[in-house]
């Protein structure tokens, strides 16, 4: 059975998909946002929210050729096209359940496991590791800076005592402008080769680089339209001052959040649209956008969900302007790795990092929180994250079997796909009790046990992150009849390349 060219289980799974994803990540995206615009009806936040998720998708569907997730899928060694059975449906409902328990698991494990390979997790899991230590490290640096300084003026002036007039216009420019400059450098290095790691400023030739720069004004009616945005933000906002001086860092925050929201969804709409077919026509699409936003609707109108709570115990973050900040700081940080590769990752995870490195930065200079507090802070959160990741890899791999169980099938192969993989997944389970231990009582020796059993894990994981990455590379179980046709010929064997969830007699 199918609808609009879908068949039904792909459907459920979506919808299943699409209100996990929106209410898990409303806490990353729009959580400061919420709580800092208290005072005003949901429905006016949700109307703006609405309109950059429909644009995000417009855009995105328009530019790729029907796929919306921004060529998130695209790599089908990684993600290979797998037909959606019953079982498929099940992590994102499993994702639903924690997200109403308030738990901020990362929907991109949670949902997109079960579809990749083992190659594919494992660039995920390792790009995701580098968000959250990058995002700390900067979390951390930040706020050791201006934790004396921004935010103490902050907490003793309120938010009419001083009005940055020119932040978004100056702000704005800078950063379209050289994030720009750097995106077209890195295309012209990849255009002609010198990609390389060894490349600097130094050894290229400077002539190029101004004409680069000048040709972003020239030719690129984009950048000139967002500057115009930006002017026009900036107008806006000085006018809204004459009633009330807030609203210019209203103004300042929304345009902030709606950056951050973009951003978000071009990582994050992978997640989603993982159950639909690679490329979406026009039905299809605004079909599926319709579901979402009415989703996004409910969450909005439920101030955005239980996982908020977990927002809500951080330092100084209901304050508008502390909260521009981070959502500042974690959109440019999503921008960096969306630029980085077209490799899913978890925002979760970056999120995480951010924040844990902004409590940290608070326990050493602010003494808001304690050393003991952060530490014990930054676990729980871990510890959760960890949680989802372990639950989501038992599912991609439990549910294929459970399925070819009921209903064998002669084609069927196992999701281990090697034997460095059923390790993996061994060890990961057997961490998985020391976080549950943890979680449910954070005392000082549990917290060094959780300590020292992560750290034994990340550094296995670490160890043999080339070889898991590599035993998913090559071609997947579903790849087409020229390529076994030519791998027969030469006599050569794919070992290692199946899906984590295996064929799962989907075919």
């Amino acid at each position: 059975m199918s609808i609009a060219g879908i068949e039904i289980f792909a459907i459920i799974g979506f919808i299943f998909a699409a209100y996990a994803v929106v209410g898990n990540d409303a806490l990353q995206t729009l959580g400061t946002f919420i709580n800092s615009n208290r005072r005003l009806h949901w429905t006016i936040l949700f109307g703006f929210a609405a309109a950059i998720l429909v644009l995000t998708f417009t855009y995105g569907w328009v530019v790729n050729g029907g796929d919306p997730s921004y060529d998130r899928l695209t790599n089908t060694d990684k993600y290979p096209v797998i037909p959606v059975q019953w079982y498929h449906i099940l992590p994102p409902l499993v994702l639903l359940v924690i997200t109403r328990l308030g738990i901020p698991v990362s929907t991109s494990f949670m949902v997109l496991t079960i579809f990749a390979s083992v190659g594919g997790l494992a660039s995920m899991i390792e790009k995701s590791l580098m968000g959250y230590g990058l995002a700390f490290v900067v979390g951390a640096g930040l706020y050791v800076v201006i934790n004396k300084t921004l935010e103490r003026h902050f907490e003793e002036n309120p938010v009419e005592s001083f009005i940055p007039r020119g932040l978004i216009l100056i702000g704005g420019s800078l950063f379209l402008i050289i994030s720009q400059f750097l995106i077209s450098w890195k295309d012209m290095l990849e255009a002609v080769g010198e990609s390389r790691a060894d490349d600097t400023v130094a050894n290229i030739d400077p002539t190029p680089l101004f004409e680069l720069f000048t040709n972003m004004f020239t030719e690129s009616n984009s950048l000139l339209i967002l500057l115009g945005i930006v002017l026009a933000f900036e107008i806006i906002a000085n006018i809204l001052t004459q009633t009330n001086r807030r609203l210019y860092w209203v103004t300042v925050q929304w345009v902030t959040t709606g950056y951050l929201w973009s951003v978000w969804l071009i990582q994050d709409f992978a997640n989603i649209f993982v159950f639909l077919p690679r490329e979406i026509n026009a039905v299809q699409g605004f079909g599926a956008m319709a579901i979402i936003t009415v989703l996004l609707g409910y969450t909005f109108a439920n101030r955005g969900g239980p996982v908020q709570k977990i927002l809500q115990t951080k330092s100084n973050v209901t304050d508008i302007r502390s909260a521009t900040i981070i959502d500042f700081l974690y959109a440019s940080l999503l921008f960096f790795f969306k630029e980085l590769s077209d490799l899913p990752m978890s925002t979760t995870w970056v999120f995480l990092g951010l924040i844990a490195g902004r409590e940290y930065a608070f326990a050493f200079t602010h003494k808001v929180i304690t050393w003991m507090d952060a530490v014990f802070d930054t676990f729980a959160d871990l510890g959760k994250a960890f949680l989802g990741l372990v639950i989501s890899i038992d599912l991609a791999v439990g549910l294929p079997l459970l399925g070819n169980m009921l209903d064998p099938q002669p084609e069927f192969q196992s999701p281990f796909a090697s034997d460095l993989f059923l390790w993996f997944v061994i060890v990961a389970n057997v961490m998985l009790p020391v976080a549950l231990f943890f979680l449910w009582r954070k005392t000082r020796p549990n917290a060094a046990l959780f300590f020292a059993v992560m750290a034994i894990g990340a550094a296995l994981f670490f160890w043999k992150i080339s070889e898991l990455k590599s035993g998913g590379s090559a071609e997947p179980a579903a790849e087409t009849v020229e390529t076994i046709e030519a791998g027969a010929e030469t006599g050569s064997v794919a070992e290692d390349v199946q899906p984590v969830e295996g064929e799962g007699g989907g075919n």
